[in-house]
């Protein structure tokens, strides 16, 4: 079998693939500091129509006739695991249920598109729990998601139920809402004015529609917005988005959005996504989806691709520090932690040519050890010591 793997997938090479390994373990070990416990789900599902993503679903035929799908998100999953394991939780009844996930997900895209069909998917969840408070705290891990991976974050929050408010009082036609919630989500004013005038729509709420991309930036477009849409079914909105950020001691690194509008049918309150400078991209995104799923939940996830991509190149990855031809001593390095790669052959001569052509700085044949090139201080003495041998039994190169 030759050739490049089909479009949309991809190899992944050493350096990357630890990349992604050190990026997977600063996540989880930050949402499980936050008590999130880690769950699975499985990666093949019954076909269901009616799914989120179906249209994107990879079809399978199963040997009784039965159409199965590779899982296409998680979220969906995930509330089926609760419903199954906590059914309290999933009745509301229970209080705060926290769980995070990571893996592969598949999307079957057109080729021609040069999308990604297969891309590993890392998130949370906060089930069971519906206020101002569970919102903040996953904004709060929304924005140390970022930061736990070494990048600058910034995050841009909003509510969609305040374009839904103003979609109810300007009464925009239900099966036209969700080309102009994209069009305000887009901030593309004229795409707005168009579907306006073409909707006939007038009055004061739908004027306000061509202006609601411009409530974005600090705290103060809240007020901006209050001015914009003095309703009451806005301001409610708009209070609710105020309370979440109230929750911040320090807001600095939130921007609010009333323009936020995507999924409309989805998304029933805070929603956010997490940026960095200089990258485009949204590097995760979610919020609260009450309803649609589960009485109470919220949650978010990442393409760890795309977060790996805002990186810097990763460095090369690490190389074993020891060729052995040694067993008992190797397996005592290992116990210590330290990465041994078993010669080839054990024969001394054939085992140092290895090594030397390998690049690793360290020998260990017949329970001694032989530094080759200059390791990092102490390390020859350090390794010494781990085989017993004493400073003194070390040998230089």
């Amino acid at each position: 079998m030759t050739g490049a793997p089909p479009d949309g997938t991809r190899f992944v090479p050493p350096e990357l693939a630890q990349a992604r390994t050190v990026a997977l373990e600063r996540l989880n070990r930050l949402y499980a500091s936050w008590g999130y416990a880690p769950v699975e789900v499985p990666a093949l599902e019954r076909y269901d129509p009616e799914h989120p993503r179906s249209e994107q679903s990879f079809k399978l035929s199963d040997r009784d006739s039965g159409v199965l799908a590779l899982r296409s998100d998680f979220t969906p999953a995930l509330a089926q695991l609760v419903r199954a394991s906590f059914p309290e939780a999933a009745a509301g009844d229970a209080g705060a249920l926290r769980l995070r996930y990571s893996g592969t997900v598949w999307h079957a895209i057109h080729p021609e598109l040069a999308r990604t069909r297969e891309f590993t998917q890392v998130g949370i969840e906060l089930i069971g729990v519906s206020h101002a408070r569970a919102d903040a705290e996953l904004i709060h891990l929304a924005r140390e998601s970022v930061r736990a991976v070494g990048l600058a974050p910034r995050v841009e929050v909003g509510n969609p139920g305040f374009v839904r408010a103003l979609f109810e009082l300007a009464a925009v036609p239900e099966e036209r809402r969700g080309t102009l919630a994209d069009a305000i989500d887009r901030k593309d004013r004229s795409d707005i004015r168009a579907l306006v005038d073409e909707l006939e729509l007038s009055g004061p709420a739908a004027a306000a529609l061509a202006e609601v991309p411009d409530l974005y930036g600090g705290s103060e477009v809240l007020d901006d917005a209050r001015r914009l849409a003095p309703w009451p079914q806005a301001r409610a909105e708009i209070d609710r988005l105020e309370g979440v950020v109230a929750q911040f001691e320090d807001d600095s690194e939130l921007l609010l959005d009333l323009g936020m509008a995507r999924r409309l049918a989805y998304y029933t309150g805070v929603t956010f996504r997490a940026y960095t400078f200089d990258f485009g991209q949204p590097l995760l995104g979610g919020g609260r989806y009450d309803g649609a799923l589960l009485p109470h939940a919220a949650g978010f996830s990442i393409g760890l691709e795309r977060l790996l991509s805002a990186l810097p190149a990763p460095p090369p990855a690490s190389a074993p520090r020891v060729v052995a031809t040694d067993d008992v001593a190797a397996r005592r390095l290992r116990a210590a932690g330290i990465a041994v790669l078993r010669a080839s052959d054990a024969d001394r001569a054939e085992a140092l040519a290895e090594a030397r052509a390998r690049g690793v700085p360290f020998l260990v044949h017949d329970g001694r050890v032989e530094e080759l090139t200059a390791g990092e201080p102490g390390e020859l003495a350090a390794l010494a010591a781990l085989l017993g041998e004493g400073e003194e039994g070390a040998a230089g190169a």
